[in-house]
């Protein structure tokens, strides 16, 4: 079996010359792991949202009062 992969994740290719059963499974594994890379995408963004979003909330708090109370 011939064992190619992705450059950059290091995900499994299918080759014309594997037989079928063997990249069945390959790309299985390879789905898999691009879904949890996506998650784990997704919830990074998520939480670099609500960081800004808190760090936007409280300079316009600090705005309004004049003063530096909460700090960013």
């Amino acid at each position: 079996m011939i064992d190619d992969k992705t450059l950059s994740y290091s995900l499994p290719l299918p080759h014309p010359d594997n037989l079928l059963q063997q990249d069945v499974e390959r790309i299985r594994q390879a789905i898999t792991d691009v879904d949890q890379l996506l998650y784990m995408q997704t919830n990074l963004d998520q939480q670099q949202d609500a960081l800004l979003n808190e760090k936007l909330r409280r300079v316009k708090l600090n705005q309004l009062l004049g003063e530096t109370l909460l700090t960013i």
